[in-house]
């Protein structure tokens, strides 16, 4: 039996469908051609309750590391009651298996992994103070949305989104409560109470229009195609990067601004639906960083 404390890193990988097996292969054939983190890490493969168990997706993972395989028993479905079930499953399983210090990461199938180091840098960041957090993820900002004429309409609360890392025990320290609604959005003001919630860049948002761009950028080590084509964004997110790609970095400045207003643009004429959320939260997190950097 492993030592207690021992620091243990756990990546979750839930799935749904055939879809989404395929663009986890995709990642594990990532991870095998980039792998040099020597750091511990075990694969726990999240199956929905109507969702054939995947051997294929399981031999895949077991090349990089130990891996758990299991079917989520709560037989709850539909979006997003499903996805948040599931994330109680595999939280619940981590916290009964795997004791002591370390985290697991909540890796849905629209996130990748885009640095070889990926891991030591969650790792380090996250045992990076007097005590470890209970969270650590990307920051939501509360997120209003423009209507001309009219006053701002409030889209979201501030919260760390799903995709992130949890303490091990991170299903037994929140109360019942905190499983009532979307997990993310949910767990958020529980977890403030209960320990440290930390903010990483390590883990951001990126988009089909930008990705190529965020893999050359040193800033994060996993990126999440937040209402992106997921197909697309993994495709873009798993293909090789070439020399010219590396040596437009530079430019990088100047397309962000101008990534900055095409998106003030958007957000006069996306009134309604998924873009007009986007381009909100992703305007917040801009602005809200150039304040704290201030």
């Amino acid at each position: 039996m492993e030592p207690t404390n021992q620091p243990k890193y756990v990546c979750i990988l839930p799935y749904f469908c055939d879809e989404e097996v395929v663009r986890y292969l995709r990642t594990a054939a990532w991870l095998r051609e980039h792998r040099n983190d020597p750091l511990p890490c075990k694969f726990l493969l999240a199956a929905s309750p109507r969702t054939p168990l995947n051997f294929e997706l399981e031999s895949a993972f077991r090349e990089l590391g130990d891996v758990h395989h299991i079917q989520c028993p709560t037989q709850v479905f539909g979006y997003p009651q499903g996805p948040t079930a599931m994330f109680w499953d595999a939280m619940d399983y981590v916290a009964e298996k795997f004791k002591g210090p370390g985290f697991s990461l909540w890796f849905e199938s629209d996130m990748a992994v885009t640095k070889p180091d990926w891991l030591s840098r969650l790792a380090n960041e996250w045992h990076d103070g007097d005590e470890d957090p209970v969270m650590m993820g990307c920051f939501v900002p509360e997120t209003y949305k423009f209507r001309w004429l009219r006053r701002r309409k409030k889209v979201l609360d501030a919260h760390i989104n799903g995709g992130a890392c949890y303490a091990l025990d991170f299903g037994m320290r929140l109360p019942a409560e905190a499983r009532e609604g979307v997990f993310d959005m949910a767990v958020y003001p529980f977890a403030l109470q209960v320990g440290t919630v930390k903010e990483t860049t390590q883990i951001a948002f990126s988009t089909v229009g930008r990705v190529r761009r965020d893999l050359v950028s040193d800033r994060s080590c996993v990126l999440h195609g937040f209402m992106q084509d997921k197909d697309t964004f993994i495709d873009l997110c798993t293909s090789p990067i070439s020399e010219h790609e590396r040596q437009r970095h530079s430019w990088n400045s100047f397309c962000d601004q101008v990534d900055l207003a095409k998106r003030h643009l958007s957000v006069c004429f996306y009134r309604r639906g998924r873009q007009a959320v986007l381009e909100s939260v992703l305007l917040a997190q801009y602005y809200r960083e150039r304040r704290k950097s201030a």
